[in-house]
């Protein structure tokens, strides 16, 4: 994808000399991290040439530095290790488990692989290395991940939970909003993103107050279409200190989700004030303090808090709507997808004709929903190219780590994390090829009905890059792709997207006519910084910059690490992306409120400027 490198990948072979059945994982994993271990702190005198190969990979969450961070080759990595002030080091090999040393053989591409342990001046986390062969009985780096875990403080935090005399000391009373405590830290926004963030802040001892517009937690996801479901499955998904059940459905139902984020918050006894909304944010340089001034139907409120953390979503909850002439001449009915709940509402739907102009998840699924609800015809409108493919081709493919017997869920997420985004993505094109032959007999239907597909050997880039960079544009079907292939969804497919409305329908851009009588804009949202503009003003939005868009070293820029305005943190993404990140950016919360990383507040200037858009 055009602004985004990917990674070049090194032979991943055995070389001559080096006998497979000779090869102790545990042994070489052990000896490379001594060998690291050995290398003087904050000054490297020996050439660590000897233990990466050139074009290697570091990658860091919150380890080495307080950010987040990727460092490709030698000399970035030697400067990254030198410029440490975390006294990162007493490297451990693991020795059982998920994470203990392997032979890989990944399709012929061979390599060890090795968890590890390691200390910190100010707390302890985990790691996990890729060394490749380069002669005989010689091993090199090719990735290495590190991730914090838990700050000194941690141990004594549980002492005092466990003797039972920790409590926290309730922020507001919930009868009438009176103020306590000041909370350390205000979250905005209650969904997902929020819970898990509060959670994993309450189990570090800081004080964090939601606050959330709608009047019950997981209302969000009750105002959505009704046949919205998870596009992960449920073993993947789990929450910070709470999985699953085991018995629930592979692909979470709207009403299971909505029930399961409000007995979470009880549950894990969160501090939170609904149907609340934000009236005034503003910030104090001198004592480094905000003011935020929130209002129910009790009052209005003021806190103080060090940290504001926005937790409003990947894209603000404004729709993009498209600028398409005639809108006022359509006789029918025109909305767009955040307003639509459930087909089966719509009266005399049998004698609709239904065109969704859209063909992203909402799209496809919008469309089921229609379907399923016997409309008189259903159709989809098409501009760009999608990447299409079945859920059992995904979950073999690509979340196939988290169901490995003997892997735990945050064993996989620490396996799955520690491969840079431009090496995942150099992967990929061969693991969405992989997918598209399982799946070429329906690709091929949908095709044979118009729908665009893309190819990952043909554009050069997988699935994951719709994933990870455009968060667009692709479908993981939930019914949808057999709808299209047997006609029952059909496609009307045009680059130039849709000319104009027309009383009877609208007309598309080589001048095709599509008949509706109901037509629903799936055409996605705008931007999270607009949320930023629209809360705390234009002059802020401007220091945090291309929130969520990728930077030089393909890491989000402003998510889950500083956004370049003091003390504002912006939580956000899927529920593996939540259960992955809130304890990130909680610990650099927890260690600013120690002490522990005094440079935060000198702030500086931050490159926030992105390589590329993630709008859709």
């Amino acid at each position: 994808m055009e602004g985004f490198p990917l990674a070049s990948i090194p032979p991943l072979t055995l070389q001559k000399g080096t006998v497979r059945d000779e090869i102790d994982a545990n042994d070489i994993v052990s000896s490379w991290l001594a060998a690291l271990d050995k290398q003087p702190k904050n000054g490297l005198s020996t050439n660590i040439s000897d233990l990466f190969i050139q074009d290697s990979w570091w990658r860091d969450l919150v380890g080495v530095s307080w950010d987040i961070a990727a460092k490709n080759g030698i000399e970035s990595i030697k400067q990254y290790l030198k410029s440490s002030t975390t006294g990162f080091g007493q490297l451990e090999a693991v020795k059982d488990g998920g994470l203990q040393s392997t032979l890989m053989d990944m399709y012929g591409m061979i390599w060890v692989q090795g968890g590890f342990t390691f200390k910190t001046r100010d707390g302890s986390g985990k790691g996990f290395v890729r060394l490749i062969n380069v002669g005989e009985k010689q091993w090199k780096a090719w990735t290495v991940f590190t991730q914090l875990e838990k700050l000194n403080n941690q141990d004594e935090i549980d002492k005092r939970r466990l003797k039972q005399d920790y409590t926290q000391t309730q922020l507001f009373n919930p009868l009438n909003g009176e103020k306590n405590v000041e909370p350390q830290v205000l979250i905005i926004g209650a969904g997902q993103a929020g819970l898990t963030l509060a959670a994993q802040l309450k189990h570090m001892g800081i004080k964090a107050l939601l606050v959330d517009k709608l009047p019950r937690l997981g209302d969000f996801w009750r105002s959505r279409y009704s046949t919205v479901r998870t596009h992960t499955p449920s073993y993947t998904d789990h929450y910070p200190f709470l999985k699953f059940p085991t018995t629930w459905p592979r692909w979470v139902p709207q009403d299971k989700i909505a029930s399961w984020m409000e007995h979470y918050g009880q549950i894990m006894e969160l501090d939170y004030m609904l149907d609340t909304t934000v009236k005034n944010i503003s910030f104090d340089d001198q004592s480094r303090l905000y003011t935020v001034v929130v209002e129910n139907t009790s009052g209005t409120y003021t806190y103080h808090p060090r940290h504001l953390v926005l937790a409003t979503g990947v894209f603000a909850e404004k729709p993009i709507i498209p600028d398409i002439p005639g809108k006022d001449t359509f006789t029918g009915q025109i909305y767009h997808s955040k307003y639509h709940k459930s087909a089966g509402d719509i009266p005399s739907l049998s004698e609709k004709r239904i065109v969704i102009v859209g063909s992203g998840t909402s799209g496809h699924d919008i469309a089921q929903d229609f379907v399923n609800s016997g409309a008189r015809s259903v159709s989809i409108v098409q501009r760009n190219a999608i990447f299409s493919m079945s859920a059992t081709s995904l979950e073999e493919a690509y979340f196939s780590l988290w169901k490995t017997p003997g892997i735990t869920a945050e064993e996989a997420d620490i396996i799955s994390n520690s491969f840079p985004t431009a090496v995942v993505r150099a992967l990929n094109i061969g693991q969405t090829a992989m997918m598209e032959e399982r799946d070429k007999d329906v690709i091929a239907g949908m095709e044979r009905a118009g729908m665009k597909i893309k190819h990952a050997k043909e554009v050069g880039y997988g699935f994951v890059d719709h994933l990870l960079v455009k968060t667009g544009h692709f479908y993981i079907d939930q019914g949808a792709m057999s709808m299209i292939v047997d006609g029952r969804i059909k496609i009307h497919q045009c680059d130039d997207g849709v000319r104009e409305f027309v009383a009877g329908g609208l007309v598309l851009g080589n001048g095709k006519k599509v008949d509706a009588d109901i037509i629903v804009l799936a055409t996605g949202y705008q931007r999270n910084v607009a949320t930023v503009k629209e809360l705390m003003g234009e002059e802020v939005a401007e220091k945090v910059g291309d929130l969520g868009y990728l930077d030089s070293e393909q890491e989000r820029i402003g998510w889950w690490r500083p956004t370049g305005f003091p003390g504002l943190w912006y939580m956000t993404g899927s529920f593996v992306w939540c259960r992955q990140f809130s304890p990130i950016l909680a610990l650099q919360i927890s260690a600013i409120e120690q002490g522990l990383n005094p440079d935060y507040w000198k702030g500086g200037e931050r490159n926030n400027k992105g390589l590329g858009t993630i709008e859709r």
